[in-house]
C-alpha cells in the first residue's frame, strides 16, 4: 500500500451480520477479537497482528479503514470488515473456524 492510498471496503462479504472488533487493553499494547455472530476469534495484539497476519502497518491500517478512533463503534465495525476483506473471510469461513485459528500470537 502506498501512502495516501485509500482502500475501498467490498460490501460483499457479511451482508447482513454485523461484525465488530471488542479492544481490550492490555499491559504494553491493545488486543484485538473479532466478533461476528456471537462467536469470538482471539486476533492477539494489535501491532503484531497487523505485521504478522495483515502484512501491513498499524498505520496503513488506518489509512485503509479511514480512523484510528478505536472508541468509535462505526469505525470498529469498518476495522472488522477490513480484517475479513483481506483475509477472505465469509460466513462459511468463520462458521468453520476455532475461535483462536486467527491469532498472532
Amino acid at each position: 500500500m502506498v501512502a495516501g492510498e485509500v482502500r475501498f471496503l467490498p460490501q460483499l462479504l457479511i451482508k447482513t451480520k454485523t461484525m465488530t472488533i471488542k479492544v481490550n487493553r492490555g499491559q504494553f499494547s491493545y488486543d484485538w477479537t473479532l466478533v461476528s455472530e456471537g462467536k469470538e476469534f482471539f486476533l492477539g495484539q494489535d501491532a503484531k497482528f497487523c505485521k504478522r497476519v495483515l502484512g501491513m502497518s498499524g498505520r496503513e491500517v488506518v489509512q485503509a479503514i479511514g480512523s484510528n478512533d478505536l472508541t468509535n463503534q462505526s469505525t470498529l465495525e469498518k476495522l472488522a470488515q477490513f480484517i475479513a476483506s483481506e483475509l477472505g473471510l465469509n460466513e462459511e469461513v468463520l462458521s468453520s473456524l476455532e475461535p483462536w485459528e486467527l491469532c498472532a500470537q
